[in-house]
């Protein structure tokens, strides 16, 4: 199956306590956020992860690296290959590593000051998987 087909991707925004959640629609064309899990134990997210991956029937999940503005791959970095490879383990799907460099950033300037939820990490997964998809319908 080409990559093209797939319409289900899962974004990720991964952080220490809380990882961002945003999904692809309108046939894998934009994605939108779909929630915030707040864990303790990577387990624990995992088997959220694994929930949301079977009811959206995921095929390619969108993890994004924080890669310092300087090109490198620093200490969080290293946090996120680690739990990509967890991710892949457990999950036995396809994870694609996206530059988020910004996204917080943006996501930050996205939402409404007078919000109640100051929360950005499905502001965040939702940018850092529609770079991908943009960049995808670009190839194609």
């Amino acid at each position: 199956m080409s990559s093209n087909n797939i319409k289900n991707i899962l974004g990720l925004d991964y952080g220490e306590r809380r990882i961002g959640v945003s999904i692809s629609v309108m046939d894998g064309k934009i994605a939108v956020p779909h929630s915030i899990i707040s864990y303790k134990k990577t387990e624990d997210a995992l088997s959220q992860i694994k929930k949301i991956i079977l009811e959206y029937k995921t095929k390619i999940i969108v993890l994004g690296l924080p890669i310092t503005m300087k090109n490198k791959t620093g200490f969080k970095a290293e946090e996120v290959l680690k739990f990509k490879e967890v991710l892949e383990e457990s999950t036995n799907l396809e994870v694609i590593l996206e530059d988020e460099r910004l996204s917080t950033l943006q996501a930050k300037k996205s939402i409404d000051p007078n919000s109640k939820n100051k929360r950005v990490d499905d502001s965040s997964a939702t940018i850092i998987l529609n770079s991908f998809l943009e960049k995808r319908s670009k190839r194609s």
